[in-house]
């Protein structure tokens, strides 16, 4: 079973985060922040820079900490329901959830996140590697940096009437890159990493979250007309979202898994995913229009 501490900083980093290397790759990706700020200003009418930098808060904060606990959820709930005990009993409970199917399909969606992370992160052939980060990485964080990104629609957006900015996307990529940065600055330094492995973390996968949520944000633009409204979602407009997720989850999931098996194609998908995505936010301006 994967302890939560795999999950979670080990108490004896939480120092780590002020060693030298840690030091100069956030200054590092600050200023990457700040490029970026600038960038979509210009770009966009309605972003101020307190939009961006309360967003970016928000984003981290919210992205990373519902990453972390349904990863732990959904690894708990693998771990008990494959753990051989009781099976008649887990039986019981399969058969009466197996009649909401709404509660059913929550289950399965859980149970696969968790089998997919803890497999993730276990020695295993690549295609096993691929299917596991897609699922239990790939999905769920994608999945939370696109709720991130409905959220500030919700804040900053909504109320004027502007429904087809992309700026919500590219906030809450950066917002999470940033918050898992800081997340694997403070691990870093207890298993000597080289400064490297900081700047890599600090510049290229920060672009990679935002290029990825960039895309996602894309698609959900073109599906609804427009950002949809939190509380205005039902029914089908969920499995809508789920197949917006998914070119950005499954490139997600081959990244990481060329990356676990320190294959070069990973630049490649990682590339690609920087061109296609910032491509994307070098479109013509799309007008914007007000909510109906």
């Amino acid at each position: 079973m994967i302890e939560f501490s795999s999950f979670m900083i080990p108490w004896n980093a939480i120092f780590s985060v002020l060693s030298g290397s840690a030091f100069i790759a956030t200054f590092a990706m600050v200023f990457l922040l700040f490029k970026a700020q600038s960038k979509l200003v210009a770009q966009d009418p309605h972003c101020t820079p307190a939009t961006f930098w309360t967003g970016l808060v928000v984003t981290a904060i919210c992205s990373i900490v519902l990453v972390l606990v349904l990863q732990v959820v959904a690894n708990f709930a693998f771990n008990v329901a494959f753990d051989g005990d009781n099976m008649e009993r887990k039986a019981q409970v399969g058969a009466q959830l197996s009649k909401n199917p709404r509660s059913f399909a929550v289950l399965i969606v859980t149970l696969l996140i968790g089998g997919g992370y803890a497999f993730s992160f276990v020695e295993a052939s690549l295609i096993t590697h691929i299917f596991s980060c897609t699922i239990g990485i790939g999905f769920l964080e994608e999945a939370a940096k696109a709720l991130s990104a409905l959220i500030i629609f919700s804040m900053f957006y909504k109320g004027n009437g502007y429904r087809h900015s992309l700026a919500p996307f590219v906030i809450a990529g950066l917002g999470f890159g940033a918050g898992e940065a800081l997340h694997y600055f403070a691990t870093y330094n207890l298993y000597e990493m080289g400064f490297g492995i900081y700047l890599v973390r600090a510049w290229w996968c920060v672009a990679l979250h935002a290029a990825w949520t960039l895309i996602v944000g894309d698609f959900i633009i073109k599906a609804f007309n427009g950002i949809p409204s939190i509380d205005q979602l039902s029914g089908d407009d969920y499995g809508k979202l789920i197949a917006c997720l998914l070119p950005s989850m499954i490139m997600h999931g081959f990244y990481n898994a060329f990356c676990f098996h320190n294959i070069p194609l990973s630049w490649v998908v990682g590339i690609g995913s920087l061109v296609w995505g910032f491509a994307i936010l070098n479109k013509p301006k799309t007008e914007f229009v007000t909510l109906t």
